[in-house]
């Protein structure tokens, strides 16, 4: 198995593969490491892509059995393989079944990798493993996130990115290496001919993200300000003119995360894997935490059900939109004073 954190290896004698996870930045890049590492040893290669959403599993196996007319090593890639593992064939042999028994005496003419963002680990798994390799991409922390940011943009778009200018990079986007890549790369075009990235430019290109919006009410609300609270909600309103429905999603988010972490902590989940789980970054991280410790799972349960019913009241028009936002606020002040 190839953890995340570890550069896999693949080696041209492999003669299948799996590759599974979310991250599909890395999903592009191992398979054209694999391709590669083929290529050094075979030469030219015939790469085939299907989807496994909609082909069959006889024409996987025609292609992966069928030498190419050029004499060329076949890559066949098969796309969303957990849904082309869970079909059947026309008898009662499932896709799965049919693939254990290929990994058993796989051709040596072709290489055959299944790819998916969702798997099932199974028999499959310990016998490709045998003649391949299965790789698991896992997500990266914000702070593995951070640093791959600040290697990636010296080594890919060839300037150096300040270690602020990054932290801030990954709050506003997030953890896709993906987004975070085309980013690097805006960035990089925009100080050209310059090489250096530094925060005031990531401030200047990277609009504010949907979380950062939301934590602009809920950091006061977390305070426990009512006052503050009020104010802020006729600033962010009025003057901001920020959604009325995207402050109502965020005083909602917090208490769902509030009510969560509680149960977490109750049910003996480590404090990183609580972040992890419910994205707690920075300081409102620490303090989401900090009020779950002292609240019980059942007060903040309650906080989140009725917040969930009173942005239900604003949606069917039972309540006044500002009125239902500024009553949830004061109710969240008062449980987390």
């Amino acid at each position: 198995m190839c953890p995340m954190a570890k550069q896999p290896t693949f080696k041209a004698s492999m003669r299948m593969a799996i590759i599974h996870g979310k991250e599909s930045f890395l999903m592009t890049r191992y398979t054209n490491d694999f391709a590669q590492a083929i290529a050094k040893e075979h030469g030219d290669v015939d790469k085939v892509v299907f989807d496994g959403a909609t082909v069959d599993l006889a024409t996987v196996l025609d292609e992966v059995r069928t030498f190419d007319l050029m004499m060329r090593h076949k890559l066949v890639i098969v796309d969303n393989a957990d849904v082309f593992l869970a079909a059947k064939d026309t008898g009662k042999t499932s896709n799965r079944q049919a693939m254990e028994r290929y990994a058993e005496s796989p051709v040596n003419s072709a290489t055959l990798l299944l790819r998916a963002s969702a798997w099932r680990p199974g028999k499959l798994d310990k016998a490709v493993a045998k003649v391949g390799t299965v790789c698991k991409l896992q997500s990266l922390s914000e702070l593995d996130s951070i640093r791959w940011c600040v290697g990636r943009c010296g080594k890919e778009h060839g300037c150096e990115l300040d270690t602020q200018a990054a932290q801030l990079l990954v709050q506003r986007i997030g953890l896709s290496l993906t987004r975070l890549d085309t980013e690097l790369g805006k960035l990089s075009a925009k100080v050209a001919p310059e090489t250096k990235i530094t925060k005031d430019d990531v401030l200047e290109m990277v609009g504010l993200s949907r979380e950062e919006q939301a934590w602009e009410i809920q950091s006061v609300v977390l305070s426990g300000d009512s006052g503050l609270a009020m104010a802020k909600l006729g600033e962010l309103l009025d003057v901001s003119r920020r959604p009325r429905e995207l402050l109502m999603w965020s005083v909602v988010d917090l208490t769902r995360r509030l009510s969560a972490a509680s149960t977490m902590l109750q049910n003996g989940m480590p404090a990183g894997d609580i972040r992890k789980t419910l994205k707690l970054f920075g300081d409102g991280g620490n303090r989401i935490l900090h009020l779950a410790k002292q609240r019980t799972p059942d007060q903040l349960a309650n906080l989140f059900t009725e917040a969930v019913a009173v942005d239900a009241r604003t949606r069917s028009g039972l309540l006044d939109g500002r009125r239902g936002l500024e009553l949830l606020a004061l109710r969240v002040c008062r449980v987390v004073k």
